[in-house]
């Protein structure tokens, strides 16, 4: 059994599947500070065959190292972006198709139809 922790740092667990990320840490080490999150992305992709969707790169930036887990990682990213969205009142909506693209317009509502008031 591999440790995820400790001196094999670069060990991550993704989607149940345990990943040795060596040239990913690499990369981090070049500029630990802010590490280059396209050659991240690139080296997933191309170097590990992971999915273009798996967010690794978001995940390694988020937590300034590689994780253990991955999975847990990007539940606690989501969380953490979740709960740092304003709360905003809902958008005032049309009652026939839903559409939030509405405007007050100046109409006269009459027995034989809807003017435009002058």
């Amino acid at each position: 059994m591999v440790r995820l922790n400790g001196k094999n740092k670069y060990y991550c667990k993704i989607y149940g599947k345990i990943y040795n990320l060596k040239k990913i840490q690499d990369i981090i080490n070049e500029k630990p500070k802010y590490p280059n999150i396209a050659k991240i992305y690139v080296a997933a992709v191309e170097e590990y065959h992971l999915s273009t969707n798996t967010m690794l790169d978001s995940v390694i930036t988020f937590n300034n190292e590689i994780p253990a887990d991955y999975n847990e990682a990007l539940k606690r990213m989501q969380d953490y972006n979740q709960a740092s969205l304003s709360k905003s009142p809902p958008k005032p909506r049309c009652p026939r198709c839903g559409s939030t693209d509405i405007r007050r317009k100046g109409l006269i509502n009459s027995d034989w139809g809807v003017y435009r008031k002058h």
